[in-house]
């Protein structure tokens, strides 16, 4: 049986992330991928999976496949995207992420732009600890999130800042695949053509609703599920 094309848009940040936009609320998020018809989707806040217990609680009455994941920012710098089969999985993966918050590590923001909402988008309560960065080292956070079923995307490789590109050479690290954002992937492409051995993500890195992918990026998969997802980034 030969494979099929899933679209797909999974990076997408909400209102918990302290950069999102106010009106990324999970049902906000979700309507808009609906309306754009994508296969599978997943919001990746900041250092936190909290927003996914709102989550869980509504996606049934969607289309598409929704996969559990966060975007940490590890110890040496960068950004790292991580899924879970389960949300079981990535909240308990979030219970380690939580203990490595550098709490001083605000920024422009403050609690107020941490937002947790309920399934009727009402805000339930603000995050009181900055989730702009973590001490949790690369190698930590990879045996973590694989000792839980998940995996591991180094983010947005091609990015001046917070790309484990400008920290490590790609070799020398473990993980499941790398995401390269549209608007350079052909050219960081033929700039580094040693990538196409992995696995590639091209996601929006959406902070607002507008810029969430349409049907453009897509993933060949046996099925529309979640096992078919995972099993894409176990294939030789």
């Amino acid at each position: 049986m030969s494979d099929i094309k899933f679209y797909y848009d999974l990076h997408i940040h909400s209102v918990l992330s302290p950069d999102g936009d106010e009106l990324m609320t999970p049902n906000n998020i979700l309507n808009m991928a609906m309306l754009k018809n994508l296969d599978f989707v997943a919001i990746t806040d900041h250092n936190s999976t909290k927003q996914l217990r709102t989550v869980e609680q509504i996606e049934n009455a969607y289309d598409f496949i929704f996969i559990p994941g966060i975007e940490v920012t590890v110890k040496e710098g960068f950004d790292v995207l991580c899924y879970f089969p389960s949300y079981e999985a990535a909240h308990d993966f979030d219970a380690v992420v939580e203990t490595h918050l550098n709490q001083d590590d605000w920024g422009p923001f403050s609690a107020a732009d941490q937002v947790l909402t309920d399934v009727y988008d009402v805000e339930l309560e603000t995050f009181p600890k900055s989730l702009r960065s973590t001490s949790l080292p690369y190698d930590e956070l990879y045996h973590q999130v694989h000792e839980r079923g998940g995996i591991a995307i180094l983010a947005h490789v091609e990015r001046a800042s917070k790309s484990a590109m400008n920290h490590h050479r790609l070799e020398d690290l473990s993980f499941d695949g790398i995401e390269i954002q549209a608007y350079r992937k052909t050219e960081f492409l033929n700039e580094h053509p040693e990538l196409r051995e992995y696995k590639i993500l091209t996601n929006s890195d959406s902070h607002s609703l507008l810029t969430i992918l349409e049907r453009e990026q897509s993933l060949d998969l046996s099925e529309k599920s979640i096992d078919a997802f995972f099993a894409h980034f176990q294939r030789e």
